[in-house]
């Protein structure tokens, strides 16, 4: 018999070893030949229809088809690499060229886009070979070397990695065949596999196999590949979170009761595969320092996958200890899981039930108690991970657009659909730093969300951005998450709807201390309103970093959106606006002369250097060199700004700004990203439209005023005008045959008398609106205020509610997840939100679910968890992000608001 070269692993199978599998394969299936499955011993069912069972024999058609030796040829003796690029195109993502793997040819790759086949590439000859000690020599890794940067693409590597994942998800669906059958020939096929993976896994060279990282390789003999982050060191996938076979362990559930497995390899087989290649796995990844993140559940659910099938409850134990803590401490107090962007929380989730799924019946063996903590499972230990699952799952869902998307705030992928809205409605969500507002019905829905989310991974630096969508599309747009060389542009301060100064990305907030929600308010009608500030985006440069959010109207028909930005400190201060990044656009600039502008937005002496790559960055300074096609106009009280989309010119914004002096507006393009992310040659080929109004002067105060209306068709507001009094802002819209005036404080209460032509406006608060229709107020809304007056009708009142906590309780009861106990007698009729400032000065909000009264005192239940207790000298954060607070005075304050609507 000839021998079988198997190319890119350098595996040789020997006329002896050939004639070794067959006179093995014969003997087993002979031994085998009268036994019968032990149904018993299976963890995990699996379905055996009909259906099933066609689609499994297709699956497995090829491989059943070869000689045993061949198959088993296949198996790579060697690690494989996953993150391969293609050098001959560009198209691809994230360091991977989009390839083409085909079982005959187990040795090739194929670049779906460009055709060129690797190795053997002419132009790409990977004729450098890296070699690693292994346990019969040494393992080759031959590689093409890119002239520039001298990096190093595995193409062969890239091969059996394919080869790799390919055999192990074909010795699952043989041996879920056999289970289905009872056809034993193919529990011989997959239990030889397994076997052969047992006996080749132990020498796999361990590696770092990162996204645009030179590729590193250590023997079989170290486990840490030195300079690579946790879990990136890896032996089976590319991840070490992966590196548990999930495609192994459900073939060898099929067949751990087979008794045809004791026959193959002297007896031997069962002991390799489980102390040989399991065992190892499990080992390996439980060694890595524990980080939990959002891998970890995945990871868990392969080790107690593993502690059931080979029934090592010892790892069963382990997982659920770290799951727990998992959902214990890397969820902020209202649910949400710590890295603010919903695309992760949506992994997370879909991780936590893949535990639930792996631990579901689960029970010790009788008599078992786990060495570390002396626990046995007798039921079983799901709960506190269903509780997260379900508070996550609703935090997820309850602020999506109308169309269902995710919102796109940070790494969040846009294109996402869960349920379309039947309607709108607003939605605080204050430990993951979001407030959404807006109402109405089906196509009607207005949605804007104010962002003041913190976080470290996967987190952009949009401090107090904001978003639109209205008319079914996202008008006033975030971009989300993407790979691919512009991902910088997607995380910088000047790709939001936000306020850049000095030129310079705003900080994160890494802490979830400096972003500070101060006010959320709704009439649960047409008035909903949110306000926060930063003490962190701009730190020793701004004292004063504020943004207020009212929209004010029922639905997208009618409703419009209040902007006021404050922001005190700094030389530069540029209020930027974003159009659609889904359809193209045009932008026009009105009550500005607009003029083609040949410089750049970028500070005095800063080159931008165009990013190569998914990893490039800018620098601090450098976004705004993404900015092009610009035209430029002094501005002068006020410009209106009409951005629309071309293939639906009906539908769009038109957004009236107030100036201040100083102020230029600048229109231009950057990238638009999404109709690009996976294609970097594309990038350049759709944009969006770009405008800030920017002020300079030396140590700036700046205030700026914005009314964005979606429209679709004909304008609704036919007049907007500012008056700037003392310690406030007075807006004045006319629509619709009324007139509605709004007034917002400045600090914490101002007081105003106008005389405007409706009247005379009273005002002393924080935030007052009324709606003037003829002669009456048909409308008003008063918040933080004693007083708001037009003419003959006044509000008066309360303006808020504030002292210390005395007591905090956390429990689950009747909608609320614990309650605050403060003095005093509250009114039970509150709804709306708690402020909590801590002795650090940094701020929780809580949603108010009802106030019931106590002795001398009030208790006040909340729907979140109130996530931190109170000791003898300090306050400590129970949930994410934990930390220790100097001193135990935490005080509340519950913002009064009056809402009158004339029937």
């Amino acid at each position: 018999m000839a021998a079988l070269n198997h190319k890119s692993t350098g595996i040789f199978v020997t006329p002896n070893l050939s004639l070794l599998l067959f006179l093995l394969c014969r003997y087993a299936a002979a031994e085998a030949a009268d036994s019968v499955p032990v149904n018993s011993s299976k963890v995990y069912p699996i379905r055996t229809d009909k259906a099933v069972v066609n689609k499994l024999q297709k699956l497995t058609e090829y491989v059943r088809s070869l000689p045993i030796e061949e198959m088993l040829a296949m198996v790579p003796a060697q690690s494989g690499i996953y993150f391969t690029d293609c050098p001959n195109c560009e198209f691809g993502i994230q360091d991977r060229g989009n390839f083409e793997w085909l079982p005959k040819f187990p040795t090739e790759v194929t670049c779906k886009d460009c055709r060129a086949k690797y190795p053997n590439h002419p132009n790409y000859p990977d004729n450098k070979v890296l070699e690693v000690k292994a346990p019969d020599g040494v393992h080759r890794y031959p590689y093409y070397e890119r002239p520039k940067g001298k990096y190093r693409i595995f193409f062969r590597a890239h091969a059996d990695y394919f080869a790799r994942d390919f055999m192990a998800k074909q010795c699952q669906h043989l041996a879920e065949l056999f289970w289905a059958t009872k056809d034993e020939s193919h529990a011989l096929r997959a239990a030889l596999i397994l076997r052969r993976f047992a006996e080749v896994y132990p020498g796999y060279a361990y590696h770092m196999d990162d996204a645009f990282q030179q590729k590193k390789f250590t023997p079989y003999t170290t486990n840490r590949v030195k300079g690579a982050s946790v879990y990136r060191t890896a032996k089976w996938d590319w991840w070490a979170y992966m590196d548990i076979s999930r495609d192994l362990l459900l073939a060898y559930d099929c067949l751990r009761g087979w008794p045809g497995l004791q026959k193959i390899g002297k007896g031997d087989a069962i002991r390799q595969i489980e102390d040989d290649l399991f065992g190892p796995m499990v080992e390996f990844v439980l060694g890595f320092r524990e980080i939990y993140s959002n891998m970890s559940p995945g990871m868990w659910r392969d080790v107690i996958h593993a502690g059931r099938i080979l029934r090592r409850p010892a790892w069963v134990h382990e997982a659920v200890r770290r799951v727990e803590k998992f959902v214990t401490e890397r969820f902020f107090y209202d649910g949400q899981w710590m890295e603010t962007s919903p695309s992760y929380c949506s992994q997370v989730i879909g991780n936590l039930q893949l535990v639930v799924n792996a631990l579901k019946d689960y029970e010790d063996p009788p008599g078992y108690k786990d060495s570390k903590d002396g626990t046995h499972f007798e039921e079983n230990r799901l709960q506190a991970i269903l509780d997260a699952r379900a508070e996550a799952g609703k935090i997820l869902v309850d602020p999506r657009f109308p169309d269902g998307s995710d919102l796109p705030v940070n790494d969040t992928w846009y294109f996402v659909k869960r349920t379309k809205r039947t309607k709108m409605k607003p939605v605080l969500m204050p430990g993951f730093g979001l407030a959404v507002l807006g109402g109405g019905k089906s196509s009607k829905q207005l949605h804007a969300y104010l962002n003041f989310t913190g976080g470290r991974q996967h987190k952009h630096m949009d401090a107090l951005s904001i978003g639109l969508f209205a008319h079914g599309k996202e008008l006033l747009r975030d971009i989300g998450y993407c790979h691919n060389k512009y991902r910088c542009w997607t995380r910088v301060t000047a790709a939001h709807n936000t306020v850049v100064v000095n030129g310079k990305d705003s900080a994160a907030d890494t802490h979830h201390t400096g972003h500070r929600l101060r006010a959320f308010v709704t009439d649960g009608s047409g008035f909903h309103l949110a306000e926060a500030e930063s003490v962190s985006a701009y730190p020793q440069i701004t004292d004063r970093y504020r943004r207020t959010l009212i929209t004010i109207g029922g639905d997208a028909s009618s409703a419009y959106l209040l902007d006021i930005f404050q922001i005190s400190g700094g030389d530069q201060h540029d209020y930027l606006l974003h159009g659609c990044a889904d359809e193209d656009s045009t932008a026009v600039a009105r009550g500005v002369e607009m003029k083609p502008f040949s410089g750049t937005l970028m500070n005095p002496g800063v080159e931008f250097v165009p990013p190569v790559g998914e990893t490039s960055t800018v620098g601090s300074e450098g976004a705004f060199g993404f900015v092009h096609d610009i035209s430029a106009g002094r501005m002068g009280e006020k410009v209106v700004l009409d951005m629309r989309l071309i293939k639906s010119p009906d539908i769009g914004t038109r957004t009236h700004l107030f100036a201040q002096s100083n102020t230029t507006a600048y229109l231009g393009e950057a990238p638009s990203i999404r109709r690009s992310l996976k294609v970097d040659s594309t990038l350049d080929k759709y944009q969006a439209p770009f405008f800030t109004a920017r002020r300079k002067g030396k140590d700036l105060k700046s205030v700026f005023v914005a009314v964005h209306e979606p429209v679709n068709g004909k304008t609704k507001l036919t007049d907007v005008s500012l008056h700037r009094w003392e310690k406030s802002v007075v807006v004045t819209i006319r629509h619709h045959g009324v007139t509605d005036i709004v007034a917002v404080a400045l600090d914490e209460q101002a007081s105003s008398n106008l005389k405007l032509p409706e009247g005379s406006f009273r005002f002393h608060g924080r935030y007052g609106m009324l709606r003037k229709k003829g002669k009456k107020i048909v409308e008003a809304h008063l918040a933080g205020g004693t007083k708001l007056g037009l003419g003959n009708f006044e509000l008066a009142g309360l303006d808020k509610w504030s002292g210390k906590i005395n007591d905090v309780v956390r429990e689950n009861d009747k909608g609320s997840r614990g309650w605050f106990e403060v003095e005093g007698n509250l009114p039970k009729s509150f709804k709306g939100t708690m402020l909590i400032t801590f002795p650090d000065e940094s701020v929780r909000g809580y949603n108010v679910d009802r106030i019931e009264p106590a002795k001398e005192a009030s208790r006040i239940f909340v729907k979140e968890d109130p996530g931190f207790v109170v000791g003898t000298k300090l306050t400590r954060s129970i949930c994410y992000p934990l930390r220790d607070i100097e001193g135990t005075e935490n005080n509340y304050e519950l913002l009064n608001a009056i809402h009158f609507k004339e029937d």
